[in-house]
């Protein structure tokens, strides 16, 4: 997207957002069968490795959510991007601007 409007509205669509990860585990049972998958939600929380159990049924929704906040991470990255460079073309217009109106203000040398 080149256009910061779009990714600010792309930003504003994205309804849910959580930090960390979600992880599957499986396990072996006593007759050697997988069973899982067991979900485990790890995220940084003031210093430290916060760990939990997640109910199967809320899985989906919180991976939903993770990949909603890795999306707006990147869409603000872009925003950012575009903003300075639009920042950096503004600069360089008025300084353009601002030599030309100094040379023809200045006294032509006899």
């Amino acid at each position: 997207m080149n256009d910061p409007n779009q990714i600010l509205q792309a930003m504003a669509d994205l309804s849910t957002m959580e930090y960390g990860s979600l992880k599957a585990e499986y396990r072996r049972g006593a007759d050697h069968t997988q069973l899982g998958p067991y979900y485990q939600h790890q995220v940084w929380e003031r210093g430290r490795n916060r760990s939990r159990r997640v109910p199967t049924p809320e899985a989906a929704r919180l991976q939903k959510a993770i990949a909603n906040r890795q999306t707006a991470e990147k869409l603000s990255a872009q925003f950012i991007e575009l903003t300075v460079q639009q920042t950096r073309r503004a600069w360089q217009q008025d300084s353009k601007k601002s030599t030309s109106s100094a040379k023809s203000k200045s006294k032509p040398k006899p």
